[in-house]
């Protein structure tokens, strides 16, 4: 996984903003994709471009629901 990849899922989730489901499983599929790709073993300045990249995720606007 390197961060453009991450860059185009977190770019999928802002196109699936109007549906707040699709949205937010493509979110949480990402965080922990990334987080397997970091618990394998990568580590450094990878591993904190791909969590940062992955992070932009959060910003992104659509209706969130927590419980």
């Amino acid at each position: 996984m390197d961060v453009s990849h991450v860059r185009q899922r977190v770019q999928a989730i802002a196109d699936a903003a109007n549906d707040p489901e699709d949205a937010h499983t493509r979110e949480d599929a990402l965080l922990v994709d990334v987080l397997k790709v970091i618990a394998a073993g990568v580590t450094g300045e990878h591993a904190a471009a791909l969590a940062g990249a992955a992070l932009k995720a959060t910003e992104v606007q659509f209706e969130r629901w927590y419980g």
